[in-house]
């Protein structure tokens, strides 16, 4: 069965949570794993980021847009901007992986299993991110996952 939850928000960064806290609860209903629902949180919260701040300019006039794509075994999640997108295919990571700025597409790509960027046929920007979801594991008999 496949579900879609889509989400609108204004290019506001105190609105940056909300995708995060609506993945939680519906991959908790869904008896996802903790650990890989936290990092495509965070990997979601990276997108969004990116998506208000340098697509949308933080203008608030302009919506990101999220789907999340539910399937029994995975979680897609697409965020859609109006900006004019960056060379994805010529990105590569800055030596300086201790800098203040610049690390989302790293924390995406090691957050998600498949990682892409493109445009939809709407003309909007969109990253869009795979994530494969095991129910929750049982803790061992000494307490660890």
């Amino acid at each position: 069965m496949k579900r879609r939850v889509e989400l609108r928000l204004p290019s506001r960064m105190e609105y940056l949570g909300v995708p995060d806290v609506v993945l939680a609860e519906v991959g908790g209903e869904l008896g996802c794993a903790r650990r890989r629902l936290e990092e495509l949180g965070t990997a979601i919260i990276e997108a969004c980021t990116n998506a208000m701040e340098h697509g949308n300019h933080l203008a608030e006039d302009l919506c990101i847009e999220i789907w999340l794509d539910l399937a029994e075994d995975l979680i897609t999640v697409t965020v859609l901007d109006h900006g004019p997108g960056f060379d994805h295919a010529g990105w590569r990571p800055s030596d300086d992986v201790m800098r203040q700025r610049g690390r989302g597409l790293l924390i995406m790509r090691e957050f998600t299993d498949h990682l892409e960027f493109g445009r939809h046929a709407d003309g909007r920007f969109l990253t869009r991110m795979i994530k494969q979801m095991a129910p929750e594991e049982e803790p061992s008999a000494d307490g660890s996952e």
